[in-house]
């Protein structure tokens, strides 16, 4: 009685309809042959409910038979239904569907620009822009520059807005570090050390030099791991710091 009563449980349901499903085809069959590829295909129906039931590698197919395959079948085309059917052109990532096509139609050569605006919402947080100017100024010829230090400062620094960030030695060769400083002697901005120290590298081209003491472990510190005054004297001293 207990399997009686199961088979017309919700979980059995698609079972148990396929079942009596293929028992009425059969007896429709010898009315009208016609029923006999509905037979064919609840019997097929049944074969894998049968499967389902008595295979041990899968619990859901043990509980749900048949009715199971559709969720691993909707699982398995998930992807394409969100690509297709819910995401919008700005959806997605690491990118969206717009940014895809402008690759697409460049690859192919194809016209990549779009009129009357853009799908984007441009008043989000951090989006930007740059306003057309009616009355258009000229840059500056000179290039912009911020001082560091007032007038009581013994050496001013007139300090460029791009400058090379921290990136020690150590972390990056002696030739990278080369390549670096002769790029801010070239621009005229400054280099910056990081917490790896000032090597003899960083003073090889003269290229101006931020002096990252970070964590103290280099440049300025005495075997005993306290503030060498000296040593930090010594090195601030050199004129490209």
């Amino acid at each position: 009685m207990g399997s009686i009563a199961l088979a017309f449980t919700p979980r059995y349901a698609v079972f148990t309809l396929s079942v009596i499903a293929a028992i009425t085809f059969l007896i429709l069959s010898f009315v009208y042959t016609g029923f006999v590829i509905l037979f064919i295909v609840a019997v097929v129906l049944v074969g894998i409910g049968v499967h389902d039931v008595m295979q041990k590698h899968s619990s859901i197919l043990r509980n749900y038979p048949i009715a199971a395959h559709i969720r691993f079948l909707l699982e398995e085309i998930r992807p394409e239904i969100r690509q297709y059917f819910l995401e919008s052109d700005t959806d997605g990532s690491p990118f969206n569907r717009e940014q895809r096509s402008v690759v697409y139609q460049r690859a192919k050569g194809q016209l990549d620009k779009r009129p009357f605006g853009t799908q984007l919402n441009v008043y989000d947080t951090a989006f930007e822009w740059l306003h057309h100017s009616i009355v258009a100024r000229h840059p500056s010829e000179e290039p912009f520059r911020v001082s560091i230090g007032g007038p009581d400062c013994k050496q001013p620094y007139s300090a460029s807005i791009f400058n090379i960030s921290a990136m020690s030695f150590g972390s990056l060769s002696a030739n990278a570090i080369r390549a670096l400083n002769t790029g801010a002697k070239k621009g005229g901005f400054y280099h910056d050390t990081g917490e790896g120290g000032f090597s003899p590298y960083h003073k090889e081209n003269g290229g101006d030099i931020v002096w990252e003491i970070g964590s103290g472990y280099f440049g300025c510190r005495n075997p005993d791991g306290t503030f060498s005054e000296e040593r930090f004297r010594e090195t601030v001293a050199t004129p490209q710091i």
